[in-house]
């Protein structure tokens, strides 16, 4: 399954190509699929498009397909053994200012997701959990500072997206766990 392209889904969301609206729907998305909600993607689809500005008309791309193409492609990924998994943000040769924005909101979108579909207790959590889901909030609220846009922020920038990509499959693959088992020691 094909994941559908970042602008492509900003501009069908009602936004600009680098905004984060796509972003933060791939976060609640992965946040909600991570809290074993069954009843997706038709309520996250709806809930998706509430939020847009507008809807696609004439020829527009058909948000909800983009939305639904998302959502199998994120289930396949999540589900894989390749470590395919790939959060969706603006592409690398957007402004890193722009990249780290739709990071945060990325972020924020996964931890409404899990929040939404009442994820365990905190207290119940194993440590690396708990700490996954403090640096996703952390993350959520961050930005890129002026004298980071040189080549050291780009490199941590990409450091970043790869531990949010790891740690998200580490919450599935331990949310999905039987009752008593825990995979993280």
């Amino acid at each position: 399954m094909n994941f559908p392209d970042y602008g492509e889904l900003q501009a069908a969301l009602g936004g600009t190509a680098t905004g984060s609206a796509a972003a933060e729907a791939h976060g609640t998305l992965c946040g909600l699929l991570c809290a074993g909600a069954e009843d997706i993607p038709e309520a996250w689809i709806q809930n998706t498009l509430a939020n847009a500005e507008e809807y696609s008309f004439g020829g527009r791309v058909d948000a909800r397909s983009l939305l639904e193409a998302m959502h199998a492609a994120t289930v396949a990924a999540l589900a894989g053994d390749e470590m395919g998994f790939q959060l969706s943000l603006p592409p690398d040769d957007a402004p890193i200012e722009d990249r780290a924005a739709a990071l945060a909101s990325w972020c924020s979108g996964f931890l409404y997701g899990l929040a939404i579909r009442g994820l365990r207790p905190m207290e119940e959590l194993p440590d690396e959990l708990k700490e996954i889901l403090s640096d996703f909030s952390e993350i959520g609220r961050a930005g890129v500072a002026e004298e980071e846009v040189e080549e050291a922020g780009e490199s941590a920038f990409a450091e970043l997206v790869e531990y949010v990509r790891v740690a998200v499959q580490i919450v599935h693959d331990e949310c999905q766990a039987p009752p008593g088992y825990h995979s993280i020691h």
